[in-house]
């Protein structure tokens, strides 16, 4: 857990995030509350994929990443469904 919280510190201090509810693949957009099939349908197979996990090292969910040309997009994934949506610029 102290891992995740450093790495996640220390990305958010090097690079400027923005939270939202959706995101647009082309012409499509996904929200938070959607399926995670429906995420694959909309924006495909992902640039990685990163397994999280609680402090006691149980699966929590995962993190789908798809970078956009200068943009990354980390759509996280818990209990089948998207949970949150940060892009990083």
């Amino acid at each position: 857990m102290k891992r995740w919280i450093v790495l996640m510190a220390g990305l958010l201090l090097a690079t400027s995030v923005a939270a939202s509810d959706s995101v647009r693949f082309g012409s499509r957009v996904v929200t938070v509350g959607d399926s995670e099939s429906k995420v694959l349908q909309v924006a495909g197979e992902p640039t990685r994929r990163v397994k999280l996990e609680s402090e006691y090292g149980g699966a929590e969910g995962y993190r789908l990443d798809y970078d956009q040309g200068r943009k990354t997009v980390q759509i996280i994934i818990a209990g089948g469904r998207v949970v949150a949506i940060n892009e990083m610029y």
